[in-house]
């Protein structure tokens, strides 16, 4: 890990795209000699590992970007992130994740620096209700005549990391990590499943306000939105934030919609599409404190430690470590002693 400006905060948004890490049997030798076939046959899980060479380069993604926290998504589990910790990263990072709803077993969790200064506490809103049913649940079930279910809750979770400096009984952070419900809707319910999405955002919102009414600490607000929440082309089911004073720091540093894109789409007549669906947010009091020049979506790098360019096909985006790219904000003299 390359060294970092003094007195300078990093944090890191990332959806790492089914980072799922179950082994039965310790890797042995240079992983980078490893066959694919070899790698899989180290855990009998059903789920498959995510590919050993795409693991990989995750990693050296994270090392080079050297942030003190990364805000992940699409983990698999606090086993899965433990040995992506130990395995990958060289312990140069202390995993935190709460096993959140998903069914599919993707989770939001962190990566703190080992050396990383401050105390840590880690919360969980999965029990939260949303205030949202489908309209066929509205009218419960009549002919079974079960009880009609009081709300769903986060697809995933709103995960709070408070940070804490020396002895203080008050976080001096906090951080909200979400992973909102995506666009699929195999049941034909929910279109795009806009309206769930809308009921988690707007929860999101809340829990937002009251750490705000709660601690008077600076927030931020993280992960991935799975639709638009620029300003400027703001999606209907995320006008609720409007009502905030949350600012998106691609927003703040002057990137325009190409520069802070996080996924390239490609529709089924092969169109490009560049779209930031991934976003950090912060609470007017930190904007003082970013740095305009260390906000970037980071691009992944070739061996030789090259910026590759944005992916013009599906096969291209397939070849990469993750299907999105980071968000990367730095903070000069905050947290600090």
């Amino acid at each position: 890990m390359s060294g970092v400006r003094p007195n300078t905060f990093k944090v890191v948004q990332l959806n790492a795209e089914n980072l799922f890490l179950y082994l039965d049997d310790a890797p042995l030798g240079d992983l980078k000699k490893m066959q694919e076939k070899e790698w899989q046959r180290l855990s009998n899980s059903t789920v498959a590992n995510k590919s050993l060479v795409k693991t990989l380069w995750l990693a050296e993604s994270i090392l080079d970007m050297n942030a003190d926290i990364v805000c992940l998504n699409e983990v698999g589990g606090l086993e899965s992130l433990e040995n992506f910790t130990r395995i990958f990263l060289d312990n140069h990072y202390v995993p935190h994740l709460l096993e959140g709803n998903s069914d599919r077993g993707i989770d939001v969790g962190f990566l703190v620096r080992k050396d990383f200064p401050h105390r840590l506490e880690l919360k969980t809103n999965k029990d939260r209700p949303i205030q949202f049913l489908y309209p066929h649940e509205r009218q419960g079930d009549l002919l079974d005549k079960k009880p009609m279910r009081a709300s769903h809750y986060f697809s995933r979770d709103c995960a709070e990391l408070h940070v804490f400096k020396k002895d203080s009984l008050d976080p001096s952070l906090v951080i909200l990590l979400v992973h909102l419900k995506s666009k699929l809707d195999p049941e034909g319910i929910d279109p795009q499943g806009k309206e769930r999405r809308r009921a988690e955002l707007n929860t999101l919102m809340q829990i937002y306000r009251e750490v705000r009414e709660q601690w008077k600490a600076p927030v931020i607000v993280t992960g991935d939105f799975n639709g638009c929440a620029r300003r400027d082309q703001l999606a209907d089911e995320f006008k609720e934030m409007t009502n905030t004073d949350l600012q998106s720091v691609t927003e703040i540093a002057g990137l325009d919609t190409e520069q802070s894109s996080t996924q390239v789409q490609f529709t089924r007549q092969g169109q490009m599409n560049h779209l930031q669906i991934d976003y950090i947010f912060i609470s007017p009091d930190l904007k003082p404190y970013l740095i305009p020049q260390g906000v970037e979506i980071y691009r992944y790098r070739s061996d030789l430690k090259v910026t590759l360019p944005m992916p013009r096909t599906l096969e291209q985006r397939t070849y990469l470590p993750s299907d999105h790219y980071p968000v990367v904000a730095t903070f000069q003299n905050f947290l600090s002693e």
